[in-house]
């Protein structure tokens, strides 16, 4: 049986393998890496994971024939710690996840996992789990396909392919992969079709449902991370960017002190970063392996280091380094520049201070003209009264009588 490992010198020296370590490999396959770490060890130990009989059986033999440090379980790797713990193993040295499906697997028609072979609709890792791609695209609605085709393919015809397989269920139940394929063209179109082949991202995005692929990986990787010992390390191949961006991100958040505490000079423990990335950017396979094997093309592969305390002690080192240098001559320089920062702000506070000072000035120079006036107007009355007596005692006196501002002569008979 013809199986290529993908990235396998590197995947494996990544790992930086120990003859005496506890090394996991959470995807055996067809025991491609499982086989190089077997060679490595003399007083260490493998544990192997997977969920495909056919794929166990093949693997146990030909392990076999390297060595006997080793255990085959079968199980989702989603189970990883609980298994572990069933082995008596609470640490390990290196963890391996080749998130691929195997060739094998690919070109055996029956599986249903190829969009090039006709065959039933199937896709399931582990047999013997219920849902299968079958199931999937002849009950599930056109909102839930919809979804799974955008989500897990990243297909832009989503919807409209979703449309075109409740309709064509309606009439007859959708059985193989072909039927599948004339599905998908017949939704979007030859020339799209032709053009984008969004049969590839249908069959991803099912085969991930059935699998619940995403979601495993989303819960396994934390499991895996505090299942190392110090200095132990995770070898990661991704296939499409669903996956790569999972292990990207959970392996960023731990591998960095977290902002809360980030600028505290003593940061509790359970902060610490967990881990030390190996490679910033991922690994890609050689134009040599792109030659001999075009499915690992879309290869990515991370690696990480369990680092605990380590690389946390770093980082306070410099928060510490920092501080001195406060405290020290640089203080100088940092208190001019807080002051020449401020100077800006403290014109603009005294322009304001000022001019809230002139306007108050302005009001009460406009109080003081209006009592002026008031004044004034009331010392014109005083004035007009004291004319308006003298005028009534002479019009008396000559036998005249004041009346409306009017003079007039009354007589006195």
């Amino acid at each position: 049986m013809k199986h290529y490992s993908v990235m396998l010198k590197e995947a494996i020296d990544g790992l930086d393998i120990k003859e005496d370590g506890i090394y996991v490999d959470c995807t055996l396959g067809y025991g491609g890496h499982s086989s190089e770490i077997l060679k490595r060890l003399v007083a260490g130990y493998l544990y192997c994971f997977d969920q495909d009989e056919e794929a166990i059986k093949y693997s146990r033999e030909r392990l076999k024939k390297i060595g006997k440090r080793f255990t085959i379980i079968q199980s989702n790797f989603v189970d990883l710690k609980k298994k572990l713990k069933e082995q008596k193993i609470s640490k390990v040295d290196g963890i391996l996840f080749d998130l691929g499906l195997s060739s094998p697997q690919i070109d055996d028609a029956s599986r249903g996992f190829s969009f090039m072979q006709d065959a039933p609709l199937d896709m399931r890792m582990d047999k013997s789990n219920k849902l299968d791609a079958k199931k999937v695209v002849n009950t599930y609605s056109i909102e839930e396909l919809t979804n799974i085709f955008f989500l897990y393919g990243e297909e832009k015809m989503s919807r409209m392919i979703a449309k075109k397989i409740v309709a064509t269920r309606r009439e007859k139940e959708i059985n193989t992969t072909k039927e599948l394929v004339k599905i998908i063209e017949s939704a979007v179109g030859a020339k799209y079709f032709n053009k984008n082949h969004p049969e590839r991202q249908i069959f991803q995005a099912i085969r991930i449902e059935v699998n619940s692929e995403l979601t495993v990986l989303n819960e396994v990787l934390p499991d895996a991370i505090d299942l190392l010992n110090k200095g132990g390390r995770i070898s990661v191949i991704t296939f499409h960017s669903l996956e790569d961006r999972i292990v990207k991100q959970i392996f960023k958040k731990e591998s960095e002190i977290d902002d809360l505490v980030k600028g505290l000079p003593e940061i509790p423990e359970k902060y610490l970063p967990k881990l030390k990335l190996i490679n910033k950017k991922p690994i890609l396979p050689s134009e040599e392996e792109i030659k001999e094997n075009s499915r690992s093309k879309s290869a990515k592969l991370r690696i990480v280091e369990r680092v605990w305390c380590d690389m946390a002690n770093k980082q306070i080192k410099k928060q510490r380094k920092f501080l001195r240098l406060l405290r020290g001559e640089r203080a100088i320089y940092f208190t001019l520049a807080l002051i020449l920062l401020a100077i800006p702000v403290c014109n603009v506070y005294t322009k304001a201070i000022l001019s809230e000072s002139n306007i108050a000035l302005e009001e009460k120079k406009t109080e003081i003209r209006k009592q002026e006036d008031i004044n004034d107007s009331l010392k014109m009355e005083i004035s007009e009264l004291a004319s308006l007596d003298t005028i009534q005692n002479v019009a008396t006196e000559y036998g005249l009588t004041y009346q409306n501002e009017n003079i007039k002569v009354v007589t006195n008979d």
